[in-house]
């Protein structure tokens, strides 16, 4: 599928929230769809049907979203959605410089951000990619103290990672060094994507809050901005994946 079938399929879910009811599919078909280039009420009404994935529940005529009926995540899950900047893209060889999550729970949102001092100056692309400077993070604690201070917020959590293997690439040893052991069960969004958007060309982060209309994105490349673009991504997919079936996250 391309992305402008999942931007339209999130424009039909966007408009039942803004509603907070279900909606009569002819009335969401002319409100979302049909266009003065498209003016057909039968033609929209049809594409409209081919729209709803599992976010949507059909009630005949009308629509509405499985996610009245249970939350993300699910209450008995703790999950925390987390993100890092790094100095380059080894772990053996650069540093962490900023670290954020978020740990939802319960209904609850607790955010935890933190730049952290490398100990090495801060390659000039990566302050370009980042707007983290060297002056930024000269007073910062370093990733072992700032571990220490997060360990009892992502201690037995479900992890949410854009690209997961790159991040617990950087944790793992480095809370090993601690003596902690980072076994959680970890969602990677690129899999989910897979599952959720067969047929996207690209799983990245700019692909995935394009392919679900998330408009100007803010904050990006700043660890904080993309765990709430990981967030929001995950919320639609945890739904499409479910589909009235709710489910701990590790297990689709």
């Amino acid at each position: 599928m391309s992305p402008t079938y999942y931007r339209l399929s999130t424009r039909i879910a966007r408009r039942l929230r803004e509603a907070g009811n279900p909606l009569p599919k002819a009335q969401l078909a002319q409100e979302v769809l049909a266009s003065p280039q498209l003016p057909q009420l039968s033609w929209s009404g049809k594409l409209l049907e081919g729209l709803l994935d599992g976010r949507f529940r059909n009630h005949g005529q009308e629509v509405s979203l499985w996610e009245w009926d249970y939350p993300f995540p699910p209450r008995s899950e703790p999950v925390v959605v987390l993100d890092l900047e790094t100095t380059g893209l080894s772990p053996e060889a650069n540093e962490v410089i900023e670290l954020a999550f978020v740990r939802l729970e319960n209904g609850e949102r607790t955010e935890f951000q933190r730049l952290v001092n490398p100990g090495t100056p801060i390659p000039p692309f990566i302050t370009r990619l980042t707007r983290i400077r060297d002056q930024d993070v000269r007073g910062a604690p370093d990733i072992y103290q700032v571990l220490e201070e997060a360990w009892p917020l992502l201690a037995g959590a479900t992890l949410i990672i854009q690209n997961a293997p790159f991040d617990l690439g950087f944790l793992k040893p480095r809370l090993s060094r601690l003596g902690y052991r980072l076994d959680n069960v970890v969602v990677d969004t690129v899999q989910w994507a897979r599952k959720a958007l067969p047929g996207l060309p690209k799983r990245g982060l700019d692909a995935l809050a394009f392919a679900f209309d998330l408009g100007e994105v803010h904050g990006r490349h700043r660890a904080l901005g993309d765990v709430n673009i990981t967030t929001q991504v995950a919320y639609e997919m945890y739904y499409m994946l479910t589909a009235g079936s709710p489910r701990p996250l590790g297990e689709l």
